[in-house]
């Protein structure tokens, strides 16, 4: 059995090598595609002699230069990763089971962002490792296509590329341009509101996302993810119509902490911006949090780490502050700042001043 890294790179001095070194052990062929760079990155991989480095011009097409990776390796069995990201927990036979049941390996990946001047970290389980056979389609945010049955692997690998802000101004516009041959492909709608939200363009972001909701399948790997973005983004618009969105999934993602989680915080931004109408929607704030503790952590195609822990357990002390329940605010204060959230750190030393 040969396994074979295969990726696709242009200009990552700054990754490449430390994506190399955490492989070490897992597989036995490393196959990299260059797309055109003019940095250090050829020459860093030069001191990696196993390393096998092919060239490939850029057609704006990131399936074409993927299968091109693949048909270079002559593994059984392919491992994809990108540049920026490096295997940080598994182990090689957790790969070779998947090997031997001739499934596909759907891999944690864990993306690391800033937000509020704080680090978060955002969870997916993608499918990165399949059948040399196995074959990628899409321009941008290829998928591969296959029926085999896929299974999450208990290996985690850490991403970095989330904390460029850049990438949208690459991204929309190869997005926008596979749009353009398929219209009402629900993925690519729901790609490019993602990346409009990351720029911050809110109104234009919900729009996409709405249409990918008119034109999505519950069964796809991304709805979950796609529910969650659509209530954030009409967090951010102002837009009341997500609450049919949120009618519409209260069963299917009742197990979900990141819905819940989303839930609670549109219903609480709603109240502090129409005190008028806090009546209507006051109480589910609380029960929305609550639902998020309860589930402790559990995990989805794709979550935010601490939805259902420090990040609830933050949001709900701040409606307990809000509402006047400084007992309870403080309670969950202390129980986000022990599982180390630093704003609730803040938060608590700020009122104990003020006791005082």
């Amino acid at each position: 059995m040969k396994i074979s890294l295969a990726m696709i790179v242009k200009n990552e001095q700054r990754y490449i090598e430390r994506c190399i070194l955490s492989v070490n052990g897992y597989v036995d062929e490393i196959v990299v595609v260059d797309t055109g760079s003019t940095d250090n990155t050829l020459q860093i991989l030069e001191k990696y002699k196993h390393v096998k480095v092919y060239q490939f011009q850029w057609t704006d097409d990131f399936s074409k230069a993927r299968n091109y990776s693949i048909e270079k390796a002559s593994g059984d069995y392919i491992l994809i990763l990108d540049a920026d990201e490096y295997i940080i927990e598994g182990t090689r036979a957790e790969l070779e089971s998947v090997v031997q049941d001739n499934l596909i390996g759907r891999i944690k990946i864990n993306s690391r962002f800033r937000k509020d001047n704080e680090i978060q970290i955002a969870s997916a389980y993608i499918s990165r490792f399949f059948p040399k056979n196995t074959r990628y389609e899409g321009e941008i945010h290829e998928q591969i296509i296959s029926n085999l049955n896929r299974k999450k692997l208990k290996i985690k690998v850490g991403h970095d590329g989330y904390m460029d802000m850049n990438k949208g101004d690459r991204n929309i516009p190869l997005l926008i341009k596979a749009l353009k041959k398929r219209p009402n492909d629900a993925y690519y709608l729901f790609q490019i509101g993602k990346e409009l939200r990351i720029k911050k363009q809110y109104n234009e972001a919900y729009k996409f996302l709405i249409k990918s909701y008119h034109f999505s399948d519950k069964q796809s790997l991304f709805y979950e993810e796609l529910v969650i973005e659509i209530i954030n983004s009409g967090k951010e618009c102002g837009d009341l119509k997500v609450l049919q969105v949120i009618d519409d999934n209260e069963y299917l993602l009742q197990n979900v902490s990141d819905y819940h989680f989303a839930k609670g915080l549109f219903y609480l931004d709603f109240c502090l911006s129409n005190i008028g109408e806090t009546g209507r929607y006051l109480h589910k704030i609380e029960s929305c949090f609550l639902a998020c503790i309860n589930l402790n952590e559990r995990e989805h195609s794709e979550y935010l780490n601490g939805t259902s822990s420090f990040l609830a357990a933050y949001n709900l002390a701040v409606f307990y502050e809000v509402i006047g329940d400084f007992n309870n605010a403080i309670q969950y204060y202390n129980f986000s700042a022990k599982l180390g959230y630093n704003l609730a750190r803040e938060r608590l030393a700020l009122l104990n001043k003020n006791d005082k």
